[in-house]
């Protein structure tokens, strides 16, 4: 069974061991507004899976999950705000290690960044009272979780576990620098770390909801995570390491079509609701490389994959000459429908709006108010199918003539209400 849960869409997948046969299949929307967040569309598409196609739970010998969730806060900015403590010896190089673990803050190209802020405490004065008060002022300065990264921590980690088993005690999530990567290298080694730490709230809460749910299913086989270079870990390695799931979801892509195409050179393109990543296939293999976050390379061995924050169920953004730009944020993000999928009969006395999905997001992103308060928005989705090109057996057909419908554009002012018109009204309807 493969389960893959992107920022729209959850999918399950059952292949036959013995014939690597396709026997089965199922999609459902990706549940961020339940209670039990992802997990909720988790356990419907994976037992939808299940029974429609009279498969017993006990018949399940191998689980692999992948999922976006790791690649989509980063390229979204739905990240922790990271207190680094760097560790090292006094001298020139104490000072040299100073300066290596001080990170700035990690532009993640959308407008948004990973914070970090950073002390620097020398060998010979830690003790646990000093780092207990260090994680309490970086925690007085937004800290949310804790990074330790030591010069030469990979020969001996004792110093950086012992100030993440602080940081746990004061109720921090926290990573060790030399847990996520033994490569030499510190200023590389603290910024793996700290992207690590800065989805580790996110994705902690993902991968036990997920292991909950297909326990649930009862399947008892271990579940394993895809690995952002196509190999998989056990979800134990997920929970302290989540950074290794970044492109976890193209790198299932990818494998499958290895798998079933037999493709040995190309390019790939993989277009999910909010990414859409390209690649290489040479000589039947994926290209491996460090990822590259912020303009920087880290220790994160992944498909060799560039990630754009635009796909399926982006947003579009206006300004007074018209359509200024597409994404990152997408429609699951605001809790929006696409009005391609909106019945044309509840699309009454529509209203342009605009409006910022997340704080801190820019306030130009169009959603369409109806009547009774209702929103809906427009997506790349939603011009594919003004232009025809989904046929009616694509997943992402829509009605048309619903986002033909032109709404009413009058003059307010911004954050959540209309705003002043493009110079030419009704464009955000036509055919982009």
């Amino acid at each position: 069974m493969g389960i893959d849960v992107g920022g729209t869409h959850t999918k399950a997948v059952a292949i036959d061991n013995a014939t690597h046969e396709i026997i089965g299949k199922s999609s459902v929307k990706t549940t961020h507004d339940d209670k039990a967040g992802v997990a909720a569309g988790v356990v419907q598409a994976f037992k939808n899976c299940l029974s429609e196609n009279n498969i017993d739970p006990k018949d399940v010998i191998f689980v692999a999950h992948s999922t976006t969730q790791a690649t989509n806060a980063l390229i979204e900015g739905d990240v922790a705000n990271v207190g680094l403590i760097g560790i090292g010896p006094k001298g020139p190089e104490g000072f040299i290690a100073k300066i290596q673990t001080s990170q700035k803050d990690i532009d993640l190209g959308s407008g948004r960044f990973i914070r970090m802020k950073t002390r620097y405490i020398r060998d010979e004065d830690l003790t646990d009272e000093l780092v207990g008060k260090t994680i309490d002022d970086l925690a007085g300065e937004g800290a949310t979780v804790i990074v330790a990264s030591e010069a030469y921590g990979v020969d001996d980690m004792e110093n950086e576990t012992g100030v993440c088993a602080i940081a746990r005690k004061k109720g921090f999530e926290a990573t060790a620098a030399s847990e996520i990567t033994k490569l030499y290298g510190l200023t590389r080694r603290t910024r793996t770390a700290a992207i690590n730490a800065s989805i580790l709230p996110k994705m902690l809460g993902t991968a036990n909801s997920t292991e909950e749910s297909v326990r649930s299913a009862g399947v008892e086989v271990p579940l394993m995570i895809m690995r952002g270079d196509g190999g998989v870990m056990e979800i134990s390695e997920m929970k302290k390491r989540p950074v290794l799931t970044m492109l976890s979801g193209p790198a299932a892509s990818v494998m499958g079509s290895l798998m079933y195409l037999r493709a040995s050179n190309g390019v790939y393109f993989e277009v999910g609701g909010t990414t859409t990543n390209i690649g290489v296939i040479k000589d039947g293999r994926p290209a491996i490389d460090y990822s590259i976050v912020g303009g920087h390379r880290t220790y994160i061995s992944s498909l060799d994959v560039r990630v754009l924050g635009v796909a399926g169920g982006s947003m579009i953004r206006v300004d007074k000459s018209g359509v200024k730009d597409v994404g990152p944020r997408s429609a699951h993000i605001a809790g929006l429908d696409y009005a391609a999928f909106t019945p044309e009969e509840e699309i009454v006395d529509p209203k342009l709006v605009f409006f910022s999905p997340k704080e801190g997001d820019p306030d130009d992103y169009v959603a369409i108010e109806l009547r009774g308060g209702k929103r809906i928005t427009i997506t790349n989705t939603c011009a594919a199918n003004v232009l025809g090109l989904i046929k009616p057996e694509y997943f992402a057909y829509g009605n048309a003539n619903a986002v033909h419908i032109r709404p009413a554009i009058p003059p307010a002012s911004r954050n959540g209400s209309a705003s002043e018109p493009p110079s030419r009204t009704g464009r955000m309807t036509e055919p982009m």
